[in-house]
């Protein structure tokens, strides 16, 4: 009887444990683990080694990074208003031979804009000019000097027609001469006018004497100072 009871109980146990549930762990798939780099990690190191090469991953500029600013090799003489295109157009001709190097072309006739600026410096910020424009006006406006303006910062001019007198040879002169001044002022060449007679800013003349006076005396700086910008720009 004792045996019989003995098999029994064996029998049971061997037939609950063959029958028992797996556990949660068994249940569980294995991690999928691959040896490659999260895609995080990825574009993390692709930043770093654009940042390295100074490339922004997005094609735009590295910080920091200044656009370079090329150096200016043309003039555009603007007329504002058709008064000025003839007077505009009859000095191209005396600065490209003047400047050697530097190109000068006549923009189309624009209208001042509205309502009219007060003063030159006002038209020069208010109206659309890229470097090295030079306005011509047929009247006159409020300038910083009596015959024009010039603003460093945009390298552009307005030179007014009606304080160099009445229209004809003596007035296309003088513009011819306080425009080449002006050049002369956006490209950073010495005007101390120490002696009151030469390398003097024409526009900053008091009269008309005193700028035709400026005028026929050329400052004996300008000719080398003028070769030194053309090599430090590559022009020659």
């Amino acid at each position: 009887m004792r045996r019989l009871l003995a098999l029994l109980a064996a029998f049971l146990a061997v037939s609950f444990g063959c029958s028992r549930s797996p556990s949660a762990a068994q249940l569980t798939d294995p991690p999928n683990v691959t040896s490659s780099a999260p895609e995080g990690t990825r574009s993390q190191e692709a930043v770093a080694a654009a940042l390295r090469d100074g490339v922004r991953p997005d094609g735009g500029s590295p910080p920091g990074v200044r656009a370079r600013i090329e150096p200016l090799s043309r003039f555009r003489v603007v007329p504002l208003g058709e008064a000025a295109a003839a007077p505009a157009r009859g000095i191209l001709d005396t600065l490209r031979a003047r400047y050697v190097s530097y190109g000068f072309d006549l923009g189309p006739v624009v209208s001042l804009p509205a309502p009219t600026p007060r003063s030159c410096g006002e038209l020069l910020t208010r109206t659309v000019a890229g470097r090295g424009t030079i306005f011509v006006l047929p009247g006159t406006l409020v300038c910083s000097a009596p015959f024009g303006e010039v603003n460093a910062a945009l390298q552009a001019a307005v030179v007014p027609l009606a304080p160099l007198g009445p229209s004809g040879p003596v007035a296309q002169r003088r513009l011819t001469a306080l425009v080449g001044s002006v050049v002369e002022e956006i490209l950073g060449l010495s005007m101390p006018c120490t002696d009151g007679r030469s390398c003097c800013a024409l526009r900053k003349a008091p009269r008309l004497k005193v700028l035709d006076a400026w005028a026929t005396t050329p400052c004996p700086a300008h000719a080398s100072e003028l070769d030194r910008v053309r090599e430090a720009t590559g022009m020659q």
